[in-house]
This record gives structure tokens, sequence and C-alpha cells, in this order.
């Protein structure tokens, strides 16, 4: 058990290390938990792996969490640098066990306007989040921003193919590809909305979502 500031330093450095590492080398994760785990009992990471599932031993979350949300705030002050890949990782870490940290969705939000961050790994991350915090409302709201983001990409991109049409320069294919990535789109919302209310059945947060994405994105699309 680490003890001393730099003890505890480098176990947490080391875990959002092994967490990053883990997405890494598996892109199918589909859930995370908490294992209840009151003291470190091997010389092992923290971070355990079984058949897509991610689970964090409990031990190290009051070590891990106040080093993420500290490191994030010091960047937000101007009082720490941190590179986009830090900052990836750190927010990252830092949602998976505190879903709610309004902050850490705001620098994801800069890292895709400034397209350093794929707007679809953020729509995995919120999933994963829900995974375990079904009801987090700042998961739900990011997530409804993210795919704003993405129908206004889609947007600009169906005005240039329209310019490129009068101009004789059709582009149907493409436009095609963008209505079917959009489909998917809502299927996933569909889907995400569904595990989400399974887990918790009562969940205002869940439903809302469903019924925004069927306003903003189906739009009375009869096959969804």
């Amino acid at each position: 058990m680490a003890e001393s500031k730099e003890e505890v330093e480098v176990l947490v450095q080391r875990v959002v290390k092994d967490i990053s590492s883990a997405f890494k080398r598996h892109p199918n994760i589909d859930e995370i938990g908490l294992i209840q785990c009151p003291e470190a009992r091997y010389n092992r990471s923290p971070i355990v792996l079984v058949e897509n599932k991610l689970g964090v031993e409990s031990w190290c979350v009051k070590f891990l969490l106040p080093y993420v949300h500290n490191k994030l705030l010091f960047y937000r002050q101007r009082k720490h640098w941190l590179d986009s890949e830090a900052l990836v990782d750190i927010t990252c870490t830092l949602l998976l066990l505190n879903p709610d940290f309004t902050t850490a969705w705001n620098v994801r939000k800069e890292l895709v306007q400034c397209g350093v961050l794929n707007p679809e790994r953020d729509l995995y991350l919120s999933k994963l989040a829900l995974t375990k915090f079904p009801k987090s409302p700042e998961t739900w709201i990011h997530r409804r921003w993210v795919l704003q983001h993405i129908l206004y990409q889609f947007s600009a991109v169906v005005h240039k193919t329209q310019q490129q049409v009068e101009a004789e320069q059709p582009d149907a294919e493409r436009t095609q590809l963008l209505s079917n990535h959009r489909d998917r789109l809502i299927h996933q919302e569909m889907k995400v909305c569904s595990d989400a209310a399974c887990r918790y059945p009562s969940n205002y947060n869940a439903w809302s979502h469903r019924i925004w994405v069927l306003q903003h994105m189906a739009k009375g699309n009869i096959k969804v």
C-alpha cells in the first residue's frame, strides 16, 4: 500500500497508464465496474480486465480520484501544463470514476472542437460511464453535445455535396454513407438508452435522452 506522497504519485501514474493501455489493447471493452477490495493483496495492477469487462479494485480509488481531480484542476487554473494525450488519459480515468465532474467533460469538448479527440471516442467513453452510473446527468448532457457536434458536421458535408450537385459534380455515394452513419448512430443511442433503463428502470435521464434522439436525430423516421 502506498503511503508517502512519492509512492502515491508513482502508484496513480501507473494506474492511469494501465487504464489507457487496457483501452488500447482491448478496444471492445463494454462495461466498467468497481471490485470491492479494501487493500492491495498482491504486487500487481489494480486494473482487472475479464471478457471485455474492466474493473478497478476499490482500494486504489481513494488515491487515484483525488490525484486526477487535482491534476485537471491545476491544468484549468494554469498551474500545471498537460499535453493533449495526458489530458485524454486523465479525463478518461476521472470520468470513469466520477462522470458528473463537469470540468472533465468540458476539457474533452475542447479537445473534440480542436480536432484532437474523435467525437465517436467520447460517445464510447460516455457509454462505458453509463454502465456503472446509468443516471449520470452530466454524462447524458455531454452525450447530446457530442451528437449535436456530429450532426453539425453531417450538415456541413451535405451542404457541400449539394453545392457540388449544383455544379454538376454529384456525390450521391458520400451522401448515402452519411445517411447510413446517422442511422447507425440513432440505433446506437436507442441501445444505450435501453441498457441504461434496464440498469435503473426509473431513469428519467435515459428516457429524456431517448425522446431527444427521436426528435432531433430520427425526426419522424418510421424505421426507427
